[in-house]
């Protein structure tokens, strides 16, 4: 799962109140960080020099944002609900990468994405060099998670796309995904995991609206067990329903009405079956996350060949 659009400007203010005298030191505070601004030489950031090309697009403004980690701020409302987050998932690993750089392969090709997909034009994201980019995601990082041997994490990062400012879109934004992978030859173990998991949600005042089906539009895949694939994608709904329980239901539940949640079939290129969730607040729906079961290719590529899980 990625939990998604939940964010906060990195400034905590409005576009207007970026142009006042604390924007005016952190850009300055920028300069010093960032040797070169200038769009006729390379990039310097924390020592790496990255050489300009004809991708080169991401201007101060933006990496002047690079340093904030608002994430680890402990007053921060990103940090509470990073920490609210983890602790629902205890016993899954958390992780926070330590710079947005990535390569354009971490944060495309090793996902799946097409090679003309919109995300990968310079004017949707901001390109250090044809190599090197600031994720869009942070997903771009799930194979090196993978890799590193761990069957359940979290990870919550900052990520950068070249949106337009309004109310609900910013440049600068953050994610949290998480995900469980099991070796096949425990996918036996899931219908007792999803029985208890299903007793615990059956005490909570919820409503879910799923009329997903899995269909040749969001199929399983083709080398997956059918079987193991079901129970799978019931294990991700089954938790992604509690956590969404655990953030929204203290507080929508007060008048004694039930939180609602709607599950919406999607699409991802690092996922089959795909699903978004959506949470019913303040009289409205309001979109949540994009999960599904991780395509095979990206545990393969993580050297994790024997193991199917969700996302």
């Amino acid at each position: 799962m990625r939990i998604a659009h939940a964010v906060w400007p990195l400034t905590g203010c409005s576009g207007r109140q970026l142009s006042r005298l604390p924007a005016l030191r952190f850009h300055l505070q920028a300069a010093q960080r960032f040797q070169s601004t200038s769009p006729r030489q390379p990039y310097t950031i924390d020592g790496r020099t990255f050489q300009l090309d004809s991708h080169s697009n991401t201007p101060p403004s933006i990496l002047s944002k690079l340093d904030r980690k608002l994430l680890h701020v402990p007053s921060h409302p990103l940090s509470i609900l990073r920490t609210i987050i983890e602790s629902h998932f205890s016993q899954y690993t958390p992780s926070t990468p330590s710079s947005p750089i990535v390569t354009v392969s971490k944060n495309f090709d090793e996902l799946g994405f097409a090679p003309d997909h919109p995300g990968r034009a310079l004017s949707d994201s901001y390109y250090l060099n044809k190599e090197y980019m600031l994720r869009t995601h942070t997903s771009a990082h799930e194979v090196e998670e993978y890799s590193s041997g761990k069957d359940a994490w979290v990870l919550s990062a900052d990520v950068y796309r070249r949106d337009e400012i309004d109310k609900s879109h910013y440049p600068v934004f953050h994610q949290m995904e998480g995900t469980h992978v099991w070796p096949t030859s425990d996918l036996h173990t899931l219908p007792e995991l999803n029985k208890a998991l299903a007793a615990r949600l059956a005490e909570c005042p919820l409503v879910i609206e799923d009329p997903t089906q899995i269909s040749e539009s969001n199929p399983y895949q083709a080398h997956h067990d059918p079987v193991h694939a079901a129970q799978i994608t019931q294990h991700l709904k089954h938790s992604l329903n509690s956590l969404i329980f655990r953030l929204f239901g203290p507080i929508a539940t007060k008048d004694g009405e039930p939180l609602r949640i709607r599950w919406i079939e999607a699409f991802f290129p690092f996922t089959t079956p795909s699903y978004e969730v959506e949470v019913w607040w303040n009289g409205q729906w309001l979109e949540l996350l994009g999960c599904g079961v991780v395509m095979q290719h990206t545990l393969n590529q993580a050297g994790r060949s024997i193991r199917n899980g969700w996302f």
